[in-house]
This record gives C-alpha cells, sequence and structure tokens, in this order.
C-alpha cells in the first residue's frame, strides 16, 4: 500500500509531462500552418483584381500619368526578357502604347466586358515573376474583343503591377 501511495504523485507528473507533450505536438501543426499562410502571402480575389483593373483604366481615361506610375513594383527584379532595366520610363512608354492600343475603347468610352483572375502558375507556369495575373476584356464588337492583362505581385502589404502589361485580340465565335 505505501508503494502505491508513493507512485501516486508519480504517476501524476508523468501524466502532466504527457499533457504537456501533447499540448506541444498540437501547437506546432497550429504554428505551422500559420506561418504558412502568412509567408505565402495573400491571395488576390477576382473583386480585388476587377478594382486593380479599373483603376488602371481610370487612370488611362483621365490621362493621370502618376498615379498609373504608382501601380508598378519599382525593385531589382530582372525584367524577363530584356537587357535594359525596368523603371519609370518603360512605364511611361506602355502608357502611351496603352493609350494608343485601346483608342476605340477610350473613344466609346466602353466598359469590362469580362474579368479574369488566375495564379500565374494556371496560367502561364513558365513565368516565376509574378503570382498572379490578371486582364480585363472589351467587346469591341459582337464577333472581336480586345483585353489587357497585368502580372501582380504583393509587395509591402499591396498588389503592384509587374513589369509591362499584356495586350490580347481574341475572335469571338457566333452563337447559333
Amino acid at each position: 500500500m505505501n508503494a502505491q501511495l508513493l507512485s501516486l504523485p508519480l504517476n501524476y507528473y508523468i501524466c502532466s509531462q504527457q499533457n504537456k507533450l501533447m499540448k506541444k505536438l498540437l501547437l506546432i501543426p497550429a504554428i505551422c500552418a500559420t506561418l504558412t499562410l502568412s509567408v505565402s502571402g495573400q491571395k488576390l480575389s477576382k473583386k480585388e483584381a476587377k478594382k486593380i483593373l479599373e483603376n488602371a483604366w481610370t487612370c488611362i481615361k483621365n490621362s493621370d500619368t502618376s498615379s498609373f506610375i504608382k501601380m508598378w513594383a519599382m525593385d531589382a527584379q530582372q525584367w524577363p526578357y530584356h537587357t535594359v532595366p525596368f523603371d519609370v520610363q518603360q512605364i511611361k512608354i506602355n502608357y502611351y502604347d496603352f493609350k494608343s492600343y485601346f483608342d476605340t475603347a477610350l473613344a466609346k468610352n466602353m466598359k469590362f466586358d469580362a474579368v479574369e483572375c488566375d495564379t500565374v502558375e494556371l496560367n502561364d507556369p513558365h513565368r516565376s515573376f509574378a503570382k498572379y495575373y490578371i486582364r480585363a476584356w472589351f467587346k469591341n464588337t459582337p464577333t472581336f474583343k480586345k483585353g489587357f492583362g497585368f502580372y501582380m505581385d504583393y509587395i509591402n502589404n499591396k498588389w503592384l503591377i509587374r513589369f509591362s502589361p499584356d495586350y490580347s485580340n481574341a475572335n469571338i465565335s457566333g452563337k447559333k
């Protein structure tokens, strides 16, 4: 009986240590999951993508080059397929190209027909310089549409455009 009484504190100690170990084992995966989510960055929703695209389009319509330039990431990341750095001068060139390419949409004050938002891996797995690719389409005629797209990165707690915009044309098949 004395041996049983002496073993009670030891059993209690062993059980409390096991409980502490169990708590640690449960806490470690929770911490890892939190760190993974915070390190992997933000997710860009279609609603946020539309807002960014509308903001860029408003800058073009209002001839607001300053606000247009502020939408871009300006860091040391290498501009793919180019030997010159991507800088403010390149953004200004893109701004004027943008206005020229979408002259019909500007003249007709067109609204977006569609907005797309995909991860870069899904859209173009060979590109690794951004996290998302977003695109807006204008329906110029019943059988033709034009669009523009941006590669997006989450930098300093905001979404910024990475490198040159992408311009696209698409023929729409007729419905029967």
